[in-house]
């Protein structure tokens, strides 16, 4: 079926539907099988020319089109549709009466098969170029993120002064494969930040440690206060060896949640292929909004 209705189809559909039917009868049954209001068929058929007489089949056309185009969009859409319909499946074209130009409604209905095929065509290869390009962004993610595996698997065996820097470059890394926006490290007055990311429309500061230790609440409420004092900012604190119980039972308490809590385990998965990085803060957004936790499961089921 025609996905785009232009002036062209328009005209054939006036011309084809018009010339389809002998008696205007006929033309008005068809009308309102195709959906066109009882009230607007009746408003047509009174209307008449300057001398007086009933407009003619292809002028009521004119008509209908004008009314159906003050009319709900959908509606004039689901007629229009109805009248393809009607001219492309007709069987035969057979004239009632020797000056009934039903060749006219024929030509119509083969010109529009024709404009079907071809926007059938067009819509097809459409859908291919956007399937291919689907697949080579799919293998060009796969491909990175192997090169990401190794590098992150190594990192691991970095003495510990050099895996904060290590997380920084990955993470980024991670964040540019994954399509999300991010800015690297930078430091503003009495401020020193991990760098940003954009996701859904929100800003989200980082805060990245590997260090032996897990963070504890300190370390948790000093990056509270730095996404605090920004407009509108989110932030992401990614401690690779976790946090302490205390960090995670107290923290959300009496405060407004403006932080997320991440950990080695959820960078892992996303490295290694269990999700991405977007599924995994869409999933970690969804539970500090619905159950107020900023510490989510490392299976997004849970």
């Amino acid at each position: 079926m025609l996905d785009v209705f232009t002036e062209e189809v328009e005209v054939l559909l006036k011309d084809g539907i018009a010339n389809l039917y002998w008696y205007k009868a006929d033309l008005h049954k068809a009308w309102l099988r195709s959906g066109v209001d009882a009230n607007i068929r009746a408003a047509i058929v009174r209307l008449r020319t300057d001398d007086g007489q009933e407009l003619s089949k292809r002028k009521q056309m004119d008509a209908l089109y004008e009314q159906l185009r003050t009319a709900n969009y959908n509606r004039r859409l689901e007629v229009s549709r109805n009248f393809v319909r009607i001219l492309v499946e007709q069987g035969a074209f057979t004239p009632q009466n020797e000056k009934h130009r039903v060749e006219v409604a024929e030509r119509c209905s083969l010109k529009l098969r024709e404009l079907i095929r071809i926007q059938e065509r067009d819509r097809d290869l459409r859908d291919s170029i956007r399937a291919t390009a689907a697949r080579t962004q799919s293998d060009t993610y796969d491909v990175n993120i192997k090169q990401l595996q190794s590098r992150f698997s190594d990192a691991h065996s970095l003495p510990p002064q050099k895996k904060g820097y290590a997380l920084e470059a990955i993470f980024t890394e991670l964040m540019q494969i994954s399509g999300l926006p991010v800015d690297e490290p930078f430091r503003i007055e009495g401020e020193q930040l991990d760098g940003a990311i954009k996701y859904d429309g929100h800003y989200y500061l980082l805060e990245l440690k590997w260090t032996a230790e897990r963070a504890d609440p300190k370390e948790i409420g000093h990056f509270f206060y730095k996404v605090e004092g920004k407009l509108q900012a989110r932030g992401i604190f990614i401690s690779m060896n976790g946090f302490t119980d205390g960090a995670i039972s107290t923290l959300p308490k009496g405060k407004e949640l403006k932080i997320l809590l991440l950990d080695g385990n959820h960078l892992a998965n996303v490295i290694y292929g269990i999700y991405k990085f977007s599924d995994l803060l869409e999933h970690a957004v969804r539970q500090a909004s619905l159950k107020g936790e900023i510490y989510c499961a490392h299976n997004l089921k849970g």
